[in-house]
């Protein structure tokens, strides 16, 4: 049974089956450490990660008053604990970085060694596995909690998904995933109209220019044809009833029984579909019309699928805060498809909706752990971050493109700033939070296309020799055990860790990847784990990224950019791939860097009746896990490698 969810949104009568509603690493490693507590605090316990959020910009913009006297980022520096800066493992993603908070274990215990990487069991022609849905190979915060009889609830996590044991808590909203394609509809009228009472329904139907065909897809699931109508309707503008022109979508024919979504004007609308046992989410906006508000060209984000429990849990969820809204889409930008102002229409309903589905979750009373997630300063600092005149916008807009850039950076964190006020405003009196990052972000002004590098220099990723798989800044690079034999190995590696440190930077000649590293070197780095780490890691210096993809039409380094103009005279293989590339591949800022790098370092703020008034020092992300134990009055999880910030703190 295919549906939308709940009951249609009707015309005249009620049916059933149907709902709509608008709307790092200094790694300092010793014996594990295990805290012994008498379990007599009780208080709650808010951890709050932002996504990318550099620690030396907070900073920044707490002494130029971007961040206000009176707002959250403030008040936690002047009545609670805050450190200096806060030291990522290594390798610096969101992936690697998340685990290691929550587990307070190094890649090296978690086996969670990078965004994106291989298993050496695994057969050689398999895609990557992902940091996102890689088993864990420790305990987290989360676990241990609960094990110690604490309620947990989690928003939004890195690793919580209900995949598996370890990674399910008490209440739990997934970080939505996309599930198919987006739509960009050209429509026009056609001549079948339907009368339903006084109103009149003139349907819709996509031109030849259409980009898309209207069909909600969820890939290798579910397709579901959709009728698109538009009437007239009347709504108030500037304190009156005036006409508008309103578009209705329904996944039947039949309009009698009410309608799926229904939008107007630069509004968006939200469209929840139900395929067996699953939900999915697609939002909805009209890019434009024409004159006669005949033509429309219509906009539908990619369906995400929404899961979370217990049911009334996602249901209290979805009634209190709406339908998720959707992630920014990124290459739709970059290609012009959405302008840049939807783009950051798309950013701001996803930031309140992560506000408010914090606030939501603390209402219900019934956690004593609860983790939000904010991907706000990480979606907008991949896209705009400009601050290296070496980057191939750094003159545009007659030199002026840095400081407008700059100045929507400054009104993202003031927003976050904004919302983090909120949440302590509506949080259970006696609440601590802890605020984090993952990691920084890093100016680029090159990619690299490492396989391509490799490949030209006889070392032959398309025979399947090698290859590598990036996390932005840096890269895992393995070597193919069932072609080059073990006596041949070791000459192996060590002519490709020569080569690599050849390629030189145009400018300042020094070598590109400040780290390349075999696997003793990457057991300094708390990074070596014998079933997933690479035979080489290479880290590339401030101003690089690293893209795994092998294009032989396109040169290893290429000036990057989101801005179609600034490459537009490039030959047809770089357009393509600097427009289809990822936040972390071509982004003008990335992460993945080693702990080391001061702009990858990471924040750490912290508020509460359990929370001394202390500036610290240097941090590291290892002692984030054993920090919340301790605000929770439990043992810490069982791989924790440091102690909690608070320990030595008085």
């Amino acid at each position: 049974m295919v549906g939308i969810i709940g009951s249609k949104v009707h015309l005249f009568k009620v049916s059933s089956g149907y709902v709509f509603k608008h709307f790092f690493i200094l790694l300092v490693l010793g014996s594990a450490v295990k805290n012994t507590h008498a379990q007599q605090q009780q208080s709650k316990v808010v951890m709050i990660s932002l996504d990318g959020t550099p620690d030396y910009l907070v900073d920044r913009f707490l002494k130029s008053g971007v961040l206000p006297a009176n707002g959250a980022f403030a008040k936690m520096k002047k009545y609670g604990a805050y450190a200096e800066t806060m030291l990522p493992v290594n390798v610096a993603s969101t992936g690697p970085s998340h685990i290691a908070l929550f587990t307070g274990a190094s890649p090296s215990k978690t086996g969670i060694v990078g965004n994106s990487f291989r298993s050496k069991d695994q057969p050689w022609d398999q895609p990557a596995l992902s940091a996102f849905r890689q088993p864990l190979q420790s305990e987290t915060i989360f676990q241990a909690a609960m094990r110690q009889g604490k309620k947990v609830m989690v928003l939004g996590g890195v690793s919580v998904d209900n995949l598996a044991p370890e990674r399910k808590v008490d209440y739990m909203h997934m970080y939505p995933q996309a599930a198919g394609p987006s739509l960009l509809l050209n429509l026009v009228p056609t001549d079948a109209e339907i009368k339903i009472g006084e109103n009149y329904f003139k349907l819709l139907k996509v031109d030849a220019s259409s980009e898309s065909q209207p069909v909600f897809e969820v890939t290798g699931k579910l397709k579901m044809p959709l009728y698109i109508y538009q009437t007239d309707s009347v709504a108030i503008v500037a304190n009156s009833l005036q006409p508008v022109k309103q578009i209705i979508i329904d996944n039947d024919a039949d309009l009698s029984n009410g309608f799926a979504a229904s939008l107007s004007g630069s509004s968006w609308s939200t469209m929840m579909v139900r395929d067996k046992e699953k939900q999915y989410v697609s939002s909805i906006r009209i890019l434009n019309t024409d004159a006669a508000h005949r033509n429309v060209r219509l906009f539908m984000s990619a369906p995400a699928e929404v899961y979370g429990y217990p049911d009334g849990f996602l249901q209290h969820l979805q009634q209190t805060c709406g339908y998720w809204p959707g992630e920014p889409e990124n290459r739709k930008q970059t290609s012009g498809v959405i302008s840049e102002d939807i783009w950051f229409e798309q950013v701001d309903r996803l930031a309140k909706y992560f506000r408010d589905l914090i606030i939501a979750g603390m209402q219900t009373n019934q956690w004593d752990l609860l983790f939000g997630y904010f991907s706000t300063l990480d979606d907008v600092q991949h896209r705009y971050t400009l601050r290296d005149q070496r980057q191939l916008d750094y003159k545009a807009e007659q030199g002026k493109r840095p400081a407008r850039y700059a100045s929507l950076i400054e009104r993202y964190f003031q927003k976050v700033d904004n919302y983090l006020l909120d949440i302590m405003n509506a949080a259970p009196r006696g609440t601590n939070f802890v605020i984090v990052s993952d990691h920084g972000m890093i100016p680029v002004h090159t990619t690299v296309l490492l396989n391509n590098y490799m490949e030209r220099s006889g070392f032959f990723v398309s025979r399947k020799e090698v290859k590598s798989f990036s996390s932005g800044t840096s890269a895992h690079i393995y070597i193919n055990q069932s072609l080059i034999e073990s006596a041949e190995r070791t000459v192996y590696i060590k002519r490709l860790a020569q080569r690599l440190l050849l390629l030189r930077d145009s400018v300042t000649g020094e070598p590109v990847f400040e780290l390349v590293a075999d696997h003793e070197k990457q057991k300094e780095l708390g990074l070596y784990h014998a079933a997933y780490s690479g035979d080489l890691f290479v880290s590339c210096r401030a101003g690089y990224s690293i893209s795994d993809r092998l294009l032989s039409d396109v040169p290893v380094m290429v000036q990057n950019s989101f801005d179609p103009e600034l490459f537009q005279q490039q030959q047809q293989a770089i357009r393509n791939f600097l427009v289809n590339g990822t936040m972390n591949e071509t982004g003008r800022a990335v992460h993945g860097n080693l702990a080391t790098m001061r702009q990858g370092q990471s924040i750490f703020y912290a508020l509460g009746p359990d929370v001394p008034r202390k500036k610290l020092g240097k941090i590291f992300s290892l002692q984030i896990a054993a920090t919340i134990a301790d605000l929770l009055g439990i043992d810490p999880p069982g791989d924790v490698e440091m102690k909690g910030v608070f320990v030595h703190a008085n």
